[in-house]
C-alpha cells in the first residue's frame, strides 16, 4: 500500500521477514539497474528508479543502530 503525507510517500508492504525480503527486493532493483543499456535505457524512468533505490538504503547511522 501506498501513503501519501504532506512531504513524504511511505510504501507499506507487509512481510513475516522484513529485513531478508527488503534485501531480496533491494537486490533484485539492483541487478535490474545492473542489466540496463543504452538500447533499454529511458533517462527520465532511469533516473527515477535510482533516486527510488537510494532511498531504500539506510543512511550511515541508521545502518550501525540496525547492526548488532
Amino acid at each position: 500500500m501506498v501513503r501519501f503525507e504532506k512531504e513524504m510517500l511511505i510504501i507499506e508492504i507487509g512481510t513475516h521477514t522484513p529485513a531478508e525480503d527488503w534485501l531480496n527486493l533491494y537486490n533484485g532493483i539492483c541487478d535490474v539497474v545492473r542489466n540496463v543499456d543504452s538500447d533499454t535505457i529511458c533517462n527520465d524512468s532511469f533516473c527515477h528508479l535510482i533516486d527510488f533505490v537510494n532511498c531504500l538504503a539506510p543512511d550511515w547511522e541508521d545502518a550501525k543502530k540496525m547492526q548488532k
